[in-house]
């Protein structure tokens, strides 16, 4: 079987960040959500369940800044959620007109094979780099991600029309 040749990319693009990371955003996204199509909201409620599992913020507000969610439809996405039996919300006992949201043990157990179908699907989209260009790419990304946490992309975006 002859080996698979990658498609050369648009001349003028092949330098540009944006269009690198818009292009691998888009291609990680079309994995993801064949990976956890049946999960309410798709791939934004993987991450929801991700951090509902792993109590990545105090309540409901916290969890859509960290995954970019407009606040009212972050309420539909955990009611969605919820009806689904794969997070509860709970009352929080330092500010109880705050609720908690956690991943149910139905949830727990949802998420672990969530988890699994989605680094078979990331496997298969970074199969032309290595185990160790793999780790490498996740570091960089964390890096940035933990750099770009600096930006308010509201206020980046306003002129440009992104």
């Amino acid at each position: 079987m002859p080996e698979e040749v990658a498609p050369a990319l648009p001349a003028g693009l092949e330098e540009s960040l944006s269009w690198l990371l818009a292009e691998s955003f888009r291609a990680h996204m079309g994995a993801l959500r064949a990976a956890v199509g049946d999960i309410p909201h798709g791939p934004r409620g993987f991450e929801a369940l991700c951090g509902a599992a792993h109590g990545s913020a105090r309540n409901q507000a916290e969890l859509a800044k960290q995954l970019g969610v407009d606040r009212t439809v972050m309420v539909y996405l955990v009611d969605d959620l919820e009806r689904a039996g794969l997070v509860e919300r709970v009352a929080d006992p330092r500010d109880r007109r705050s609720k908690l949201i956690r991943a149910t043990a139905a949830g727990q157990d949802r998420l672990l094979e969530l988890q699994k179908q989605t680094k078979a699907a990331e496997d298969e989209l970074l199969g032309d780099l290595s185990p160790a260009e793999q780790e490498l790419l996740r570091s960089m990304l964390r890096r940035v991600a933990a750099r770009g946490s600096r930006y308010d992309l509201a206020h980046a975006c306003t002129n440009d029309g992104c």
